[in-house]
């Protein structure tokens, strides 16, 4: 096959002889200005790219191609929020959302930072984003016109070519997933009490989203030695992510004969594999519980409140004054200006809708300092785990770059090891500062913001005490360094589910480290406690089999058998309780529960497609959430938590008050729940895969789904969260609202908008099952969502359908499987 040439199905798009060159933006970066790219790209079942590549800007190119085929669109639009142009071409949006990101946007001006930071990369980082950019160009160019952009985006000006600052840019942007992305509307709405600007007063903000991670998750297994059966190791990797917008992740195969091989996935604008494996080693990673912000409430002058008092003596806060150009309903255009303000830590947040005492008044103001602002080590650092051989080159890529933004790092080596790191941004405070938030956060009124643990740090902005500690050996000024974070290694197993590094290995937890990394000693959330009785069963009894070691094919049951911490013991107990006492008073009226009571008799304690009655658990457990938390309230158990029993405390179910029975919480709990879903038209003995289902996209039919939220103490996890960020994406009006007291979302789909169902858009995405034998590394998955964004696309719903299926399917990872198993083949060459 000679350079330029196609081999293709029909209905894709023939490469053209169209250079980089001639795109408008392509080259920034001189150094590469006249780079011959070389890449060929091999296609698999659902969508696969295989790219292999002569060198790392011709890599980029590949993955940029790739990439823009399927995804152009999500990764246009994302480059248009950076640049505050949201409201320019879709209106302030519902509330003025549009608006709110856009002034947001603005005060973090990310493409500025980019094109500062930009000369300081290294040359293998510039090469990959100058060629991915030059490959999506070259995407974009091949197609005639708008009218041939995928349906997410047809017809858009907003589309355009791409460079490699505006990757950057997006880069930043991911590394402030979880803090600076939390504050864009606070940060909009941060405004002195003598002005009153009406764009931004209507700021509403989540708790459950500023001050923790709660809506992202992840669960992740590395089994060493001890504890595989038939290899030397294993790894299960369950990132839990959204399953519209641009949090989606993307299979791709990257190679570079003699210097990398690797596969797994990435994000798009990402040109790495950031869950995967090579030829040595595999890893996955979790959201850590770490803080990569602090939030400080500054003193300010009585006569001006623009001023604050730091160590004795006043300064002045600076501002930035900004337009947004807002689209109106007839078209139009109106330039709106604002005037956002910034402290020395960082940007000013408004954050009275959580609480008044957070706001901005005559006396006090809140703003923040993100451990990630500036974070362009991110990317290097994942080339370097992505091309490690061993496991003390993989630990080094953290120790030279100290570049993962908000992560935990599960990694098994085919030397029998597995171990732990949180790597992640955490700011370093000094012992004082650290003693003092360990006291301030169990008041009351600052007890709402530390969210035992789950939440942030508020400190006081008036004294240098307060600040960061910059020892000069971190990969930032003012940063824990990494000789400082959690990190083990062991033969037996390491696990994590998004509670702190204490829990690691249930028989010896990580203890000693800084309060930042999160709290030690304390409960963990029920799927934490799940995934400790799973991953540490020594019965002979559980998912690993007699033997306590687990097979590959073993290690996959971990997911599809989607068992429950409730569906056991304490099921048995809760419908004992209801047999006892099957009617109650509920507003003064007679509820008879032997319907509810009979339906969990019944289920059999998992969520699988037929599973009947979960949904009464489900309901019944909601009454009992705390809000902003994956946990649930003491007030349900029996037995308090015990820090020498982690994994299997709080338990029991409370007991009853035998005087006042019509009073008891319990009871009450489940009458509701039996009440909430009978009003929803839902039989309380209807299968799950009747009513949790996704759809994908306007006209799409509904596919049933497994699993259940976080708090209902399961491994494989499937929500209704938030909607999706992406204002193009189809799915993103097809959320419906979510009701305060019950997980059941409302949807339109009989015309009346009475319509309630478990609707799917978060959890299990990506999932992988790996492990080292004799024949090197081992791998199946699942990709819940597909490859492409596009309803149009034939890789938009085939994975959904494998997942509904619970049906998984290889890794192509050897060249001869990948040469017979081919669908498609691309060679790329351009300049």
């Amino acid at each position: 096959m000679h350079l330029g040439s196609v081999l293709k199905k029909p209905g894709l798009y023939a490469l053209s002889a169209l250079s980089c060159a001639l795109l408008t933006g392509c080259n920034d970066d001189k150094s590469n200005a006249s780079h011959s790219y070389e890449a060929q790209i091999t296609y698999t079942a659902h969508g696969v790219p295989h790219i292999e590549a002569k060198d790392y800007p011709s890599l980029g190119y590949g993955i940029g191609y790739a990439q823009a085929r399927e995804n152009l669109c999500t990764l246009s639009e994302q480059l248009l929020k950076l640049k505050s142009q949201k409201s320019e071409y879709f209106g302030a949006g519902s509330g003025n959302a549009n608006l709110l990101s856009d002034l947001g946007y603005k005060a973090m001006d990310y493409p500025a930072e980019a094109a500062q930071l930009y000369s300081g990369l290294s040359a293998t980082t510039r090469g990959l984003l100058q060629g991915y950019a030059a490959g999506f160009n070259r995407s974009l160019s091949e197609r005639a016109g708008p009218q041939e952009y995928p349906s997410p985006c047809r017809g858009a000006d907003w589309v355009t070519s791409i460079t490699a600052q505006d990757l950057l840019a997006y880069q930043l942007d991911l590394a402030g997933l979880s803090s600076a992305r939390n504050f864009l509307a606070a940060m909009a709405a941060a405004q002195p009490p003598v002005a009153t600007v009406a764009a931004v007063d209507s700021a509403q903000l989540d708790a459950g989203h500023v001050f923790t991670s709660e809506g992202i998750g992840s669960n992740g297994w590395a089994l060493g030695s001890d504890r595989v059966d038939g290899a030397s190791s294993a790894l299960l990797g369950n990132p839990h992510f959204p399953w519209d917008g641009e949090l989606r992740f993307y299979q791709q195969h990257l190679t570079i004969p003699g210097e990398l091989d690797v596969n797994g996935v990435g994000m798009v604008g990402l040109p790495a594999v950031v869950i995967g494996y090579n030829q040595n080693l595999g890893w996955t990673h979790t959201v850590s519980q770490s803080k990569r912000f602090t939030l400080y409430q500054l003193e300010l002058d009585p006569a001006d409140p623009l001023r604050y008092k730091f160590d004795g003596e006043y300064r002045e806060l600076s501002s930035k004054t900004v337009t947004v150009k807002v689209k109106q309903g007839d078209g139009s255009l109106v330039d709106v200006p604002h005037t956002l303000y910034f402290s020395h830590f960082g940007p000013m947040v408004n954050l009275a809708s959580l609480s008044p005492a957070l706001g901005w008044t005559t006396s006090s103001a809140v703003t923040f300092r993100d451990a990630n602002a500036g974070n362009t080590r991110m990317l290097e650092q994942w080339i370097a785990m992505d091309k490690a051989k061993n496991r003390e080159e993989f630990f080094q890529a953290f120790a030279d770059h100290q570049g993962i933004p908000w992560v935990n790092t599960l990694m098994i080596a085919d030397d029998g090891t597995a171990s732990y790191i949180d790597g992640t941004q955490v700011p370093q405070l000094s012992p004082q500062a650290e003693a003092y938030w360990g006291m301030a956060s169990q008041s009351p009124q600052l007890a709402p913001i530390w969210q035992d643990g789950a939440g942030s740090v508020l400190l006081p902005g008036n004294n240098s005490l307060y600040e960061w500690v910059d020892t000069g050996d971190a990969g930032a000024p003012g940063l824990v360094p990494f000789s400082k974070a959690p990190q083990v290694t062991r033969s037996d197993y390491v696990y994590n589910a998004n509670s702190s590094h204490w829990l690691t290995n249930v028989a010896e937890p990580l203890t000693g480290y800084s309060l930042m990394y999160g709290p030690e000693q304390i409960v963990r959330s029920p799927r934490t406690r799940y995934n400790a009785q799973l991953i540490s069963d020594m019965s002979g009894t559980g998912l690993a089999g007699a033997d306590n070691r687990f097979t590959l094919s073993e290690l996959e049951t971990v997911l599809t058998h989607n068992g429950s911490l409730f569906g056991g013991d304490f099921r048995n107990e809760l419908v004992t309780r209801c047999t006892n006492h099957n009617s109650i008073q509920v507003n003064g009226s007679a509820f008879d529960l032997t319907a509810a009571c009979t339906a969990l008799a019944n289920w059999d304690g998992k969520y699988n497609l037929n599973s009947t009655g979960a949904q009464v658990m489900r309901e019944f457990l909601a009454a009992f959430r705390v809000s902003g938390h994956r946990d649930l309230s003491d007030s349900l158990f029996a037995v308090p938590f015990s820090a020498q029993q982690a994994a299997t405390t709080p338990s029991g179910l409370v007991a009853i008050d035998a005087g006042d029975v019509d009073n008891d919480p319990v009871l009450q709990a489940l009458a509701a729940a039996a009440k909430r879903l009978t009003d929803a038209g839902i039989a309380l003995d209807a299968t799950l895969g009747s009513v949790q289902y996704v759809i994908k996209a306007a006209g799409k039919d509904p596919i049933a789904i497994t699993g259940a939220n976080s708090y209902e103490g399961v491994f494989n996890m499937a929500s209704s969260a938030v909607p999706s960020r992406s204002t193009s994406e189809l799915a993103t009006n097809l959320v419906g609202s979510k009701r305060a007291d019950s997980p059941l979302v409302s949807l339109d789909e009989d015309g009346t908008g009475a319509t309630e169902r478990y609707r799917i858009n978060y959890g299990s995405s990506f999932v992988m099952a790996l492990q080292y034998g004799d024949n090197g590394p081992e791998a199946e998955m699942f990709l819940s969502y597909g490859q492409s964004h596009d309803p149009e696309s034939e890789f938009f719903t085939d994975q959904t359908l494998n997942y509904s299926n619970l049906q998984w399917r290889p890794m192509l990872f050897k060249a001869a499987d990948i040469r017979t198993q081919a669908v498609e083949t691309l060679q790329l060459k351009g300049k």
